[in-house]
């Protein structure tokens, strides 16, 4: 089994990058959509003489993507296989030993390693795709243990760190001893172009009428927080969810909790869901938001916090307020039907399954597009429905696929024509993948809709700060 010399045409970097990884573990960085999985297979053509190749991707669909871009390269296709917990025991066992390249999620790996279906002795390369996750307890970091004596590593990623500190837990969980990185600017010709637009959307006067109820109410309970001396300011603009679940974990911790504690752990647990129900009507879908407010509503018998929001009198309020919304004819639902088009490939991100069902019901019944929804196991789609649905889009069968975050990472979405991004997310590594699935290999429209006064600006200025900060630091790493 070999490499097809005649079909890798490595561009002028790759063979640079090339030279540079080919004899040490290595780290490598390089924008979507730019052939970071073209330089794994020159490498894996050199080593492959000296043993086995393993390609690890954190997801199914993505390992099975993985396969096809082997298959394309070397001339042996039934020695690459694609290993998952779906294959019986007995033949993974066999699949181990027969095969010279095989791809797999972490998982699959840890769990065959720990049963003795193989030898790592018998690698010579392990190429650990959207290394990024290489820390805590995640699967790349005991498998990097494991296979480091016998292997080469080679890392890969788009958008590896959003700080030094976390950069250098992944590299150290990769024992990695070279870094090399390049960045778009210095690979503008040959990157399709993009471009990206900034929408604003105002709130309705119902919508701002029901943030302030919401806000009052949230006010109430961040009195009582800084009247015991729990948080600084009562400034509804400072205050952060991250920081309430921290100050939750503490009184958590206490050892001795007193009446009172108990209290003040459920005023932060009223605060922290007037916090999400606010972010669900200002940044969602009016039904998204509702069906917020209906999962608090079914806690009432258990949850005292639920209970306490639900009792209060402004929550009636609201209730009648929300039937005065027409979202079809304002805001990000308007803009949605006003940018789909038939005779374009789009794909749309959003946080949550609600918003994401919403969206494909909407645009199938006022538009001429066709849409499907594409998201996680725990969204229900299984793994060998993702991939039904993947190549669905690739053959244009439906032209709108509406994807929570888990088309995010890796997944190559055969060259869609516009990105929306439905809410910006205070993420650099998140906001680097939603942007590299779109415009691969024809130029790329990305619109960013922004409801304006609510937390998507504050995310969007997050996630903006971020990605200039990685950008110099991965600068600055490359240069040491």
């Amino acid at each position: 089994m070999q490499l097809v010399q005649d079909k890798l045409n490595l561009r002028p970097y790759q063979e640079q990058v090339l030279g540079k990884i080919h004899d040490k573990n290595s780290f490598l960085v390089l924008p979507t959509g730019t052939g970071k999985t073209i330089v794994a297979i020159a490498l894996a053509g050199l080593k492959l003489n000296k043993g086995k190749i393993l390609m690890l991707a954190p997801t199914k669909p993505l390992v099975i993507q993985h396969k096809s871009s082997f298959d394309e390269y070397f001339d042996d296709s039934e020695k690459i296989v694609v290993l998952s917990g779906a294959i019986a025991p007995n033949l993974r066992k066999n699949l181990w030993n027969d095969a010279e390249i095989i791809c797999a999620t972490p998982q699959t790996v840890e769990s065959d390693l720990i049963r003795g279906y193989f030898k790592p002795t018998k690698f010579s390369l392990v190429v650990f795709d959207e290394a990024h996750r290489a820390v805590g307890d995640y699967a790349y970091v005991w498998l990097a243990k494991k296979f480091r004596k016998y292997s080469q590593i080679l890392a890969m990623s788009a958008s590896p760190a959003s700080t030094t500190d976390r950069l250098n837990d992944v590299k150290k969980n990769l024992y990695i001893e070279h870094f090399e990185f390049r960045d778009e600017k210095s690979l503008n010709s040959f990157i399709p172009a993009k471009t990206e637009e900034k929408i604003f959307v105002e709130l309705t006067d119902t919508q701002k009428n029901i943030s302030k109820l919401l806000k009052d109410m949230l006010g109430d309970n961040i009195k009582i927080l800084h009247s015991n001396n729990l948080i600084k300011s009562v400034d509804l603009s400072k205050l952060r969810k991250t920081k309430l679940l921290m100050l939750q974990k503490e009184l958590f911790r206490l050892q001795n909790k007193e009446t009172k504690t108990f209290v003040l752990i459920s005023v932060i647990t009223v605060c922290i869901k007037l916090l999400h129900l606010i972010e669900m009507l200002e940044t969602q879908t009016t039904k998204s938001f509702s069906k917020a407010m209906l999962k608090i509503e079914a806690q009432t018998e258990g949850v005292k916090a639920s209970k306490k929001i639900v009792n209060d009198w402004r929550y009636a309020r609201i209730k009648l307020l929300i039937k005065n919304i027409d979202e079809i004819h304002h805001g990000k639902i308007k803009k949605i039907l006003e940018l789909v088009d038939e005779k374009q490939k789009i794909i749309i991100f959003s946080q949550y399954r609600n918003t994401v069902d919403e969206l494909v019901t909407v645009i199938n019944s006022h538009s001429t597009s066709r849409a499907k929804a594409f998201v996680g196991q725990r969204g229900g789609l299984t793994q060998k429905k993702q991939i039904e649905i993947l190549d669905e889009y690739r053959s244009n069968k439906f032209n709108v696929l509406v994807a929570t975050s888990v088309s995010e990472e890796g997944i190559h979405i055969d060259n869609a024509d516009i990105g929306i991004f439905y809410e910006p997310v205070p993420s650099a590594i998140r906001t680097i993948q939603r942007r590299g699935r779109v415009g691969r290999i024809n130029i790329g429209k990305i619109y960013l809709l922004i409801t304006k006064n609510t937390i998507d600006e504050k995310y969007y200025w997050v996630s903006y700060h971020k990605e200039r900060k990685m950008r110099d630091m991965l600068k600055n790493e490359n240069n040491n």
